[in-house]
């Protein structure tokens, strides 16, 4: 079986939230019940872990990518802007979780 591509899931996870954003801000979507508000958190929570998880495994499959072609091989600075990205992720699923706890 051949390897999907991961973007392709990124790309389809990106879209989502960005229709979220705009159907929030154009008034289309409404956050109209608390319990509608914990959901969502705890759903964005599991969309940052899971982007630390993903920012984890890019950083790791950069430094095994060829360097051959007329292109230089990945920097180490682009490895650590990831794992930057990815402890950022990690911190803001933290602070999700905290939001959380202290809804009623």
């Amino acid at each position: 079986m051949t390897a999907q591509n991961p973007a392709q899931h990124a790309k389809i996870a990106a879209d989502a939230v960005d229709r979220l954003v705009r159907d929030v801000r154009s008034g289309r979507a409404q956050w109209t019940h608390p319990a509608n508000v914990r959901q969502t958190v705890d759903d964005l929570t599991r969309l940052c872990d899971a982007m630390a998880a993903a920012l984890q495994q890019m950083t790791a499959a950069l430094g095994q990518l060829p360097s051959g072609g007329p292109r230089p091989a990945p920097s180490h600075q682009a490895a650590a802007a990831l794992h930057l990205a990815g402890q950022h992720q990690t911190n803001a699923a933290n602070q999700l979780r905290q939001a959380r706890r202290t809804m009623h």
